[in-house]
């Protein structure tokens, strides 16, 4: 794939699909035959990461706050019922479910009850730790996490593009 940005959704999705498999492998690559640090592999993902979120302006697309379950903690109910004016049990009446297996809570509607019609978070100060790290590719520990990489390539751009610049940088020629 050439650096050209990738941005629109369906076409994405296609991509990803006609992919799959491709993409598996670059990550059984990554887990267990790149001869990296886990460091200098972050570093590498955070370089591209820059060069890419650079390019796109998330708030054209929004499809993370359409489609994900985004996950909030007593913390995120905490600063977002203050926000609202609510008590915290309210918020959660109102926006968050408990999955009944996991105890995880997540807010109850997708797309996401915050997000405008401009694919403007209305809360986007006080948003959930979720929103605020995703798509987690600053973060440390990219090889562990990888499989959630693999897992939102057709819902995100930036990870999309973040994950073909890596497979044209890091993957050797024998892939194919």
């Amino acid at each position: 794939m050439s650096d050209q940005i990738i941005r629109e959704i369906p076409l994405i999705g296609r991509y990803s699909r006609h992919n799959e498999d491709a993409d598996w492998r670059f990550r059984a690559y990554i887990k267990g035959y790149l001869n990296l640090s886990d460091e200098k592999l972050d570093t590498v993902v955070r370089e591209e990461t820059d060069r890419v979120w650079a390019q796109i302006d998330c708030t054209t697309c929004g499809n993370c706050c359409r489609t994900l379950q985004i996950v909030v903690d007593d913390a995120d109910i905490k600063r977002l019922s203050t926000r609202l004016g609510i008590a915290p049990r309210e918020f959660s009446k109102r926006y968050v479910k408990t999955d009944s297996e996991t105890r995880q809570k997540h807010f109850a509607s997708s797309p996401c009850s915050f997000l405008g019609e401009d694919n403007c978070c209305s809360v986007y100060e006080d948003r959930p730790q979720a929103c605020r790290d995703f798509p987690y590719l600053h973060a440390p520990g990219f090889r562990r996490r990888s499989i959630m990489m693999v897992s939102n390539l057709s819902t995100c751009p930036i990870v999309f593009n973040v994950w073909q610049a890596l497979k044209a940088r890091l993957w050797k020629k024998q892939r194919r």
